[in-house]
Parts: structure tokens; sequence; C-alpha cells
């Protein structure tokens, strides 16, 4: 379990999280929500360890991120950013993959092989000689996915994933959710695109000038208010669910048609 209590963090000019208190679980889809600037990117920074609560305490499986070295959380929490550009150095996609599992202690032969299985796993393999700001944006945005998948973090968070992809990657990177949660893993993503976050339902946390002002599944989000003021649009499926006058939401396109099935009686 991951868990933040009364989380504090400024860059210096006033505070970009501010008393923040939540629970992440393993094994559960997690989403942070809300417009730019809100403080949802340093939420998933203290997450990974990556930077340290000013005040408050950010534990992740009972270690205390403020007192442990960055290679323990490391390997429990794997961060993709938002732009892969700030990922990727190495001269090759495939050395690219191997670095950090090289770090880790990994030999070469069980880093190769695992960086060249996540290479398939993201349709990469073919460029593992190419330089990787050679990819286009949404192969490098697919090559970060592969970097942290080859050490299998227990916890993945995932910045604004959806960004740069074409609709087979969306249906591809949506299986890979799918296939990690049923891994037991803990899935964390940051995100405006509420139409692919939808159908996860996940346990969700609008954030706003730093704080966390609703917390539920998502599909209870736009019962209460529509949040257009944390720049949130309302997914079609949850505004067709309240014109068919549905008790609970539909969150697939499955699960409608069958509710006008049952309703017109085909």
């Amino acid at each position: 379990m991951i868990k933040l209590s009364d989380v504090y963090y400024t860059y210096g000019t006033g505070y970009a999280v501010e008393g923040v208190s939540l629970e992440i679980k393993e094994g559960e889809a997690t989403a942070f929500v809300g417009p730019n600037g809100s403080g949802k990117t340093t939420i998933a920074k203290l997450i990974s360890g990556i930077i340290k609560p000013a005040r408050g305490s950010v534990y992740v499986d009972d270690i205390d991120t403020k007192k442990c070295r960055p290679s323990e959380i490391i390997r429990k929490v794997g961060i993709i950013f938002q732009n892969p550009d700030y990922q990727l150095f190495e001269s090759t996609v495939l050395e690219e993959v191997m670095f950090a599992l090289r770090n880790m202690g990994y030999d070469r032969k069980e880093a190769q092989d695992r960086a060249m299985n996540a290479l398939e796993r993201f349709g990469l393999s073919k460029y593992a000689d190419r330089p990787p700001l050679s990819l286009s944006g949404g192969e490098k945005k697919r090559l970060t996915f592969a970097i942290v998948y080859a050490w299998e973090p227990k916890y993945i968070i995932f910045d604004e994933p959806t960004v740069g992809q074409d609709g087979l990657n969306l249906k591809n990177l949506r299986n890979l959710l799918d296939e990690m949660l049923k891994e037991g893993k803990g899935v964390i993503i940051t995100s405006h695109d509420m139409e692919f976050l939808w159908p996860l339902n996940p346990l969700t946390f609008v954030v706003k000038k730093g704080r966390v002002v609703w917390k539920g599944k998502m599909k209870d989000l736009f019962k209460e208010t529509d949040y257009r003021d944390a720049n949130l649009t309302e997914p079609q499926l949850s505004a067709i669910s309240k014109k068919l006058h549905l008790t609970e939401p539909a969150l697939s396109v499955e699960d409608a048609a069958e509710v006008i099935k049952g309703v017109s009686g085909i």
C-alpha cells in the first residue's frame, strides 16, 4: 500500500501540493485528474520518491521515502513521464531498456532477454539498434512503457499516457493496464482523457490547486457535479447513461447496449 499523510511540497513559489492524505492499494487502478498545474504530476513524483515531501510523509509498503535510497523505491514504483524525451539518453533502443536493469544488478544476458521481451511486447523489437531519439513521438512513448515494464515494479505510474497515441495503441495500452491489474500490480494514472479512463472505473482523486477536492470511483464523479471548473469533460457513456435514466452509469458500450435491449425488449 502507498500512503500519503498530510503531505506538502513547494517549488519555492507557494505549495504545489498542500495537505494531501490518501491511500493507494496494489492491484487497483487509481487516477489523478484535474487542470494543468493542479499538482497531479507532483503527487506522482512524491509517490515515486523522485522528490521528498516538505512536510508530512509518503510511505511505499512501509518504506518512508524520506529515509530510503532512490534504488529502494524504484524497484517498487516505476514512473513513465508525459514527455518521453526526459527519460531517453542511451545510444540504442535496446541499451535504453537495459540501462535500469543493469543498474538493478541483472547480468547482461538476463537484462538483454528482459529488454527484448519488453520491446516485443510494445512492438518495438525491430528498432532495437536504432537511436531512441530517432523514433516517432508515439514510438518513444511506447519505449518508455517498455523500459518500466521490463523490471516489473509493483506499482506503475503513467503520466498522461494517452498523449500521442493512435487508436490501435490506445487499445493496446488499455489491454496492458488490464493485464497489469490482473497480475496484482497497482496502476496509477494522471490524465485529462476521461474517455480512456472511464471503462477502468478507477479510484479517482480530483486535484485542484494542490488539494484533493473529491475522492471516489469514477462512475460516481459526474453524479455529483460536472467539474467543468477542474477541466474535466464528462465521458459520453456517462452522459448517455443519464439520458437513459440508468441507476448506475454504463462503463462500456456493451453495458449500454444490454440496458437498451432490456428496455426495448429486443
